[in-house]
C-alpha cells in the first residue's frame, strides 16, 4: 500500500514543481512538420506556455528568393507605433549586442511586438544557445528580458533542420493497427 501512495505523492510533487522552473510556465520548444515540398514544411521555435497563445518569442524557418532565414517575432512595447511600421530592436547580453531592423506586428491572437529576419549564420543564434538571457527592446521604450534557460537544444535542432530544409524527408505516417 505504501508504494502506490509514494508513487502518487512523487508524481504530484513532480507535476507541481516542474512548471515553476520556467518563468510563468513558459518554456522553449521546437515543433516541426516536414512535407514533401520545403515551402509547405513548418519548423517553429517558441518561448511560451505550451498549447496557448501566451508566447514571448516565435521563430519560423522561412525561404526567401535567395536565402533561407529565421523569421523572428518577439513581444515588445510597440504602443503608439503603427502596425507595419519599420522599427529597430536592440538585443543585449554579456559579450553580445545587436540591432535588427524589423516591423511592428500585432497578431490578433499572439504576439504584439516586432518581427525581423535573421540570417542562419548570424551571432543571434549563438546568443540564444549560450546566454542565460537577452535583454531587448525598441529604442526609447522599456526593455524586456527573454530567458534562455532550455533554449540551447531546441535552437540547435531548429537551426540544423532549417539549414537542411530542402533535404528533409516528410515525417513518416504512423503504422496502421493490424
Amino acid at each position: 500500500m505504501t508504494r502506490p501512495i509514494f508513487a502518487l505523492t512523487a508524481a504530484l510533487f513532480t507535476a507541481i514543481t516542474l512548471p515553476a522552473v520556467a518563468q510563468d510556465g513558459m518554456v522553449w520548444s521546437y515543433d516541426r512538420n516536414i512535407e514533401a515540398s520545403p515551402l509547405d514544411t513548418y519548423l517553429g521555435l517558441t518561448y511560451g506556455i505550451p498549447q496557448t497563445d501566451a508566447v514571448q518569442a516565435a521563430v519560423t524557418c522561412a525561404i526567401g528568393a535567395n536565402w533561407v532565414y529565421g523569421s523572428v517575432t518577439v513581444g515588445a512595447d510597440v504602443d503608439g507605433l503603427a502596425d507595419g511600421a519599420d522599427v529597430a530592436i536592440t538585443f543585449q547580453a554579456p559579450g553580445y549586442s545587436a540591432t535588427h531592423q524589423g516591423t511592428v506586428i500585432r497578431q490578433e491572437e499572439g504576439i504584439w511586438g516586432v518581427s525581423f529576419a535573421v540570417d542562419l549564420t548570424d551571432p543571434f543564434w549563438n546568443a540564444l544557445m549560450m546566454q542565460p538571457a537577452l535583454t531587448y527592446g525598441v529604442p526609447g521604450r522599456p526593455t524586456l528580458t527573454l530567458p534562455l534557460a532550455g533554449a540551447d537544444i531546441p535552437t540547435h535542432d531548429f537551426l540544423g533542420d532549417c539549414n537542411q530544409i530542402g533535404d528533409l524527408q516528410p515525417d513518416a505516417a504512423p503504422a496502421a493497427n493490424k
